[in-house]
């Protein structure tokens, strides 16, 4: 063995490397270990109905075209109040905010889409925006549109 391999491990240097070890240790338990006393307690699995449940869409197809067939049923939508239009067709995504669609009554939410004014808010209800279908997936006539989208603007102030 040579004279400096000898060195390399000697004793001393050994000892050295042992005790900063040591200090890299107490100091990762210290500053990058648990800080609460209390044992660390296993988190409960979900049951495969909550996954289920986190998992199912907010709205299906099927109930959405089922909404656009009550919409669009002669004479039934025309009677309809701007809230019930709301509730058969909007209330699925606005009052969730599935798909990042500004929840009903968040004034925060829409305060940025009231700034570019009521038309601008009304065609982008027409024609669609983000994840939301032309008309919200419904039959509805403009009228009907603006209708809504009043009423929504109205119960988000």
């Amino acid at each position: 063995m040579s004279e400096a391999h000898a060195d390399t491990f000697s004793p001393k240097n050994i000892t050295v490397l042992v005790g900063l070890l040591l200090v890299a240790v107490i100091i990762g338990e210290v500053l990058i270990g648990p800080h609460s006393d209390e044992p660390a307690m296993a988190q409960p699995m979900d049951t495969r109905e909550d996954i289920a449940m986190r998992l199912k869409p907010v709205i299906s197809l099927d109930e959405m075209r089922s909404n656009m067939t009550v919409a669009s049923a002669a004479g039934d939508s025309a009677d309809k109040s701007p809230e019930q239009l709301y509730q058969a067709a909007c209330l699925a995504c606005h009052n969730t905010g599935a798909a990042g669609a500004p929840k009903i009554g968040d004034a925060a939410g829409w305060k940025p889409r009231i700034a570019k004014g009521l038309d601008a808010l009304v065609s982008s209800a027409l024609i669609g925006i983000g994840a939301m279908p032309p008309r919200g997936g419904s039959q509805y006539s403009d009228d009907q549109i603006r209708s809504v989208v009043e009423y929504i603007l109205a119960e988000s102030r």
